[in-house]
């Protein structure tokens, strides 16, 4: 859950810097962290990360 209201956290204050100051570089900034939270995930697995990753894309 905390995870959850970082992410709000982030995506609203990127969306009011984003109005604010009229550049788009600033929505990218949300799924960056996504990205990156999901990588950061993956790795916690104890499996070789690429194991881990055809893993979960060979999921049906």
């Amino acid at each position: 859950m905390i995870y959850f209201m970082l992410f709000l956290l982030i995506t609203g204050g990127c969306i009011i810097l984003a109005l604010r100051k009229k550049r788009a570089f600033f929505l990218t900034i949300p799924f960056l962290s996504l990205f990156i939270y999901f990588i950061v995930q993956i790795a916690i697995v104890p499996v070789p990360f690429f194991e881990t990753v055809k893993f979960i894309f060979s999921l049906k």
